[in-house]
């Protein structure tokens, strides 16, 4: 008889407290960089009507409302730059013996865990910006994704090499027993057929 009981929530194991390790913090000016392009880029487009209409007097749109989408613009540059520093305080990675956990968020947060096992390769690159501070991106790639599982921007490349080769070397040492296990079933597989034959 099929039996499906309820489970005391209260009852479950605590999760451990992890310590995550915050990004450098010379990212922390990348993200800066990054953000004064694009600050630069949103006023000059949300100003552009107003500059437009004193040079023409052409647009059939009164002052106000050309003052107001400067003022929309400038609040979604204040806006963009306080969520996106923020941002960067919040984010942190922990390794731990069987996977890497990677946090971030400030409005909603998140949690990604990666286990080894499921790791198939690991990648680490730089950007030209990355690259002008000696930092990197590294990118984990899981079974049956296309794309990245989890990228951790604004590492130093030394740290940044130093855990590729640590996750390869758990992913190495993950993979043997299963191919110990597989060859093993193989084995006993064939001896039942033999036998069988017999």
């Amino acid at each position: 008889m099929f039996d499906n009981k309820q489970i005391d929530i209260s009852t479950l194991p605590q999760v451990a407290q992890v310590d995550f390790k915050n990004l450098h913090p010379k990212y922390k000016t990348v993200v800066g960089i990054r953000l004064l392009i694009a600050s630069i880029f949103i006023l000059l487009l949300s100003s552009s009507p107003y500059i437009f209409q004193h040079i023409t007097n052409s647009l059939p749109i009164s002052d106000i409302w050309l003052v107001s989408i400067c003022g929309v613009g400038v609040l979604l540059v204040i806006l963009m730059c306080i969520i996106s520093l923020k941002g960067v305080q919040m984010k942190g990675y922990a390794l731990r013996e069987h996977d890497i956990i990677y946090k971030t968020g400030i409005i909603s947060r998140s949690q990604t865990v990666i286990p080894f096992n499921r790791v198939q390769h690991v990648v680490v690159y730089e950007g030209a910006l990355l690259r002008v501070f000696g930092l990197c991106t590294v990118e984990f790639f899981t079974a049956g994704g296309a794309l990245g599982d989890l990228k951790i921007s604004g590492i130093s490349k030394e740290e940044g090499e130093r855990l590729k080769a640590y996750v390869i070397q758990k992913i190495t040492k993950s993979v043997k027993p299963a191919l110990i296990v597989e060859e093993k079933e193989y084995k006993e597989s064939e001896i039942e057929r033999i036998n069988e034959t017999e």
